[in-house]
């Protein structure tokens, strides 16, 4: 019986996110910790690790590692604040539906996407520091919606052997950019619509990177068409066709990209659904076939 069909009203109170504090919930057990980016500013990357329920239990086991990135207005509270994603999913890693995951959830801020020095000390210091500090095992998947569905993207092409699959929902990317001639940004709002998400894409995303080198070092768009060789991870790709974000095309054209380029991937297209991509359960059943696949075969790789 494909019992995670229950997860979909579960998750739903759980996607639209406010910028205010959250409370954590007392059904999961996390380390808080923050690692310096820039002194001058007293930027810092937050963390937090979740530790699954069976995590004091079964202290000789090993565990996969669930990189979650926030979406826009979260934080490293996100996944486990009360009614939230890691609550509302910990009766599925009880019984072994869902991973059991150790959950790494980074951030440098609700509406930022971690890039440059952040993104170093995510992978030199953060990652590296999470596999030390707790049982984790062979198996790294990335996860995330919407901006962090963007991040798990931009930033799993950027290191693709660090992770074994990644899993996009909604991710908010535009195929434009404030570094093109007026006249081609023209072009793409008059194809695509000029909205409030689009303007945020430009200035608040895309407009944050210093140089149009440097943003299509990030953009997934431009990442996907200057591979040179297939990607060493899986990858789940889903998107409503109602997202209110002008999401639907976008995403659609990052599955063409992957397309054109031979890059094998799973596209699933949510009918009638908006920007709640994460509610799905068939999301949550890829993730855990492949924590599963790679525990049998040592990670993949």
């Amino acid at each position: 019986m494909n019992r995670l069909r229950f997860v979909i009203p579960a998750l739903l109170p759980a996607i639209l996110l406010t910028g205010c504090a959250v409370s954590l919930s007392d059904r999961i057990e996390s380390d808080y910790k923050a690692v310096s980016i820039d002194e001058k500013s007293e930027k810092t990357l937050e963390y937090r690790v979740y530790l699954p329920p069976q995590y004091d239990a079964e202290s000789n086991r090993e565990f996969p590692l669930l990189v979650y990135f926030h979406g826009g207005g979260g934080s490293h509270r996100t996944w486990g604040q009360e009614g939230g994603l890691g609550e509302r999913l910990i009766p599925k890693m009880q019984d072994g539906e869902f991973g059991p995951f150790i959950v790494l959830a980074p951030s440098v801020g609700r509406l930022d996407v971690i890039a440059g020095e952040s993104e170093r000390v995510l992978f030199d210091e953060v990652i590296p520091n999470v596999r030390t500090q707790y049982r984790v095992n062979d198996t790294t998947i990335a996860f995330g919606h919407s901006m962090g569905g963007l991040s798990a993207m931009m930033l799993s092409l950027r290191h693709p052997d660090v992770f074994d699959a990644v899993a996009a929902a909604s991710p908010f990317a535009y195929d434009v950019s404030p570094f093109e001639p007026e006249s081609e940004i023209e072009d793409f709002k008059q194809t695509y619509g000029n909205s409030f998400y689009l303007n945020r894409w430009q200035s608040g995303v895309a407009g944050k990177f210093g140089s149009e080198q440097e943003f299509d070092s990030y953009s997934p768009f431009e990442q996907i068409r200057h591979l040179d060789r297939p990607l060493p991870f899986r990858l789940f790709l889903t998107t409503g066709t109602e997202d209110p974000m002008g999401l639907y095309p976008q995403n659609r054209l990052l599955h063409e990209e992957l397309e054109r380029k031979g890059i094998n991937h799973e596209f699933l297209v949510q009918e009638g659904v908006a920007h709640t991509t994460i509610g799905d359960p068939r999301l949550y059943q890829w993730i855990n076939q492949q924590a599963s696949q790679l525990e049998r075969t040592a990670g993949g790789r």
